[in-house]
């Protein structure tokens, strides 16, 4: 919140009105004294009923005369849209603004700025984050023209988050906090491991604000330590360094964590782990493996990272023969330990198998050696994050299902993924489809999924719709 006086008294005299003397309190805003600007923070002793009105006037003890005081919810640059840019803001509700939609964009403001954006006629629309060096420039923070961008901010924003979060089972100590625009805060990734937090900032906005959403997390949740995982591909795009790996910002964080989803234990490695140390979007899909392979005799898991889904079927079946596959070794050893962890076999023992290496080669030579398992997972990484990589992506997706298909035993169960943004739903389907087609094999979808609760979504929202999950029982 920015107030204006006509000279530096006046500034002391308002701040003992309205924060009980607490002068503290008022930070000048410039190194000018003599303008008379000054921040007065919201929540600094402000009291609600003097908070974002029209001028009033107060009187100055030691000047002549009353003084006109402004107050406005904070004093931020202005950039206005081509007409009829409006509406995606206005009516659509989506969550962002490219840089054609601008009538012109400032070269020398800095990266994550925060913004008004007023539409062509000069109407105030909302609040953001500007990255005018983007073409997706813009990052809708608040449509709420009194409400600062500041510590405050955040907090409630992650208050709210965590009341939805509230939702969830008691037996769940691990789960997304924060997902970004789907909560309100674009840019930003919060995982819960028990009492840690691992956090993703992925765009100049929520960067330059990395101090006070650090506080807010820490006043919101208490946690024992936070991490930041800079280590992302994002933050390249938005001109940001990547570390190359982890950082403490706040308490401390254990090199492994132990975290529980329904039967089974699992460690997770929130430092060198993939994506913040565990994959929180497959929860519920592990959760259906629990029932699925009850009856299973053999569990095929493809790019199995730690061992998340050959443990839920573990979970109910401790008979059934899994065999993990990845080309990470290190993630192997992680699955080797959860397998320890929950009481399996973590050797190669006849029914447990780790194996690093290629999953196209291995399905290739299991078909030629007439293998054949009751359930098959592939949970591969990205295959296309920008669109000029989805036709590539399409035609890999085609050949690994159609791989994956062809190892499946009569009446077999196939959990086929894509996290690949670039590719929505229907193409994914279409790519399942063909690649049965090409096997050979007919079969039912039994169900579809997405995220798990915990990464909510926006209404016409695609980017938010990453992953997709296809259940099938293949003849």
């Amino acid at each position: 919140m920015r107030i204006t006086f006509t000279s530096p008294i006046h500034a002391v005299t308002y701040a003992r009105a309205v924060t009980s003397g607490n002068i503290a309190q008022l930070v000048r805003y410039n190194t000018d004294v003599s303008q008379g600007t000054f921040a007065l923070h919201e929540g600094d002793g402000l009291a609600p009923s003097r908070r974002l009105r029209r001028p009033v006037k107060l009187a100055a003890r030691g000047c002549k005369g009353r003084v006109a005081v402004s107050i406005t919810a904070g004093d931020y640059p202005e950039l206005h849209l081509r007409p009829g840019r409006e509406y995606p803001l206005l009516q659509a509700g989506h969550p962002w603004i490219f840089s054609g939609a601008f009538a012109s964009l400032p070269k020398d403001m800095p990266s994550g700025a925060i913004v008004d954006i007023l539409g062509s006629t000069g109407a105030w629309i909302a609040r953001g984050h500007l990255n005018a060096q983007n073409s997706l420039a813009f990052r809708l923070l608040t449509k709420d023209r009194h409400e600062l961008i500041d510590e405050d901010f955040y907090f409630r924003r992650i208050e709210q988050a965590l009341q939805l979060r509230g939702l969830f089972s008691e037996q769940v100590n691990a789960y997304r906090l924060v997902h970004a625009e789907a909560d309100f805060l674009p840019g930003l990734i919060v995982d819960r491991y028990d009492r840690w937090l691992v956090t993703q900032f992925h765009t100049a906005g929520v960067e330059r604000q990395r101090r006070e959403i650090t506080n807010a997390l820490v006043r919101a949740v208490g946690p024992d330590g936070i991490l930041a995982r800079d280590d992302i591909s994002a933050r390249r795009r938005e001109g940001l360094p990547d570390s190359g790996g982890a950082s403490l910002i706040f308490g401390d964080v254990p090199q492994t964590i132990e975290i529980g989803e329904g039967r089974v234990r699992y460690w997770v490695d929130p430092w060198r782990g993939q994506k913040t140390g565990f994959f929180l979007d497959q929860r519920e899909k592990r959760a259906c493996m629990e029932e699925l392979a009850q009856h299973a005799a053999s569990l095929l898991n493809c790019f199995s990272y730690s061992g998340g889904f050959a443990l839920a079927g573990l979970a109910t079946n401790p008979g059934l023969r899994t065999i993990n596959i990845d080309t990470s070794a290190a993630a192997l050893e992680l699955a080797r330990r959860n397998y320890q962890l929950n009481g399996h076999a973590s050797q190669d023992n006849g029914q447990h198998e780790f194996i690093a290496g290629d999953v196209n080669r291995y399905l290739e030579e299991a078909a030629l050696a007439g293998k054949s398992f009751d359930i098959v997972i592939l949970d591969p990484p990205a295959y296309a994050k920008s669109l000029p990589m989805k036709q590539r992506a399409l035609r890999a997706y085609e050949a690994l299902n159609t791989r994956g298909i062809r190892v499946l035993s009569q009446g077999g169960l196939l959990l086929t993924c894509s996290c690949s943004g670039a590719v929505d739903q229907a193409e994914f389907e279409a790519v399942v489809q063909q690649a049965l087609r090409v096997a050979r094999r007919p079969a039912q979808i039994l169900a579809s999924f997405g995220p798990s609760l915990d990464h909510p979504t926006l209404p016409g929202f695609s980017p938010d719709r990453y992953l997709k999950v296809l259940l099938l029982r293949v003849n």
